[in-house]
């Protein structure tokens, strides 16, 4: 039993972060594409583009950080939820089975009256 929390375990995590490499690979798009418009920039002698390159960078410096925190959070959240499910699912087994049965049958209810 314990080998199988572990698999689903990792299937969810591999799911989840299947699901956001697209967003991920996004994300990563715009920050080296940002990055090289800054280093174009960087020649520029005007004071004007200086200040705007610098604040960019710094709005960039800060959009890193906040994304790279928010996937420690959400990776956090999800483990502690992941551990609270093996818990319950531990401690009342057949609770488990039911909630199952019941989303099962209303899966299949919805799946086929389309």
């Amino acid at each position: 039993m314990e080998n199988t929390v572990e698999t689903v375990k990792r299937g969810l995590r591999a799911e989840a972060n299947g699901g956001q490499s697209a967003k991920g690979a996004e994300w990563r798009n715009l920050v080296a594409d940002v990055e090289d418009l800054v280093k174009k920039v960087a020649n520029v002698d005007d004071a004007e583009i200086a200040k705007i390159r610098g604040k960019v960078e710094d709005t960039l410096a800060r959009a890193k950080s906040a994304a790279g925190e928010g996937t420690a959070a959400l990776r956090a959240r999800a483990g502690e939820a992941s551990e609270a499910t093996d818990e319950y699912v531990h401690e009342n087994p057949w609770a488990a089975i039911g909630i199952a049965a019941a989303i099962g049958i209303v899966i299949g209810f919805v799946a086929g009256r389309r």
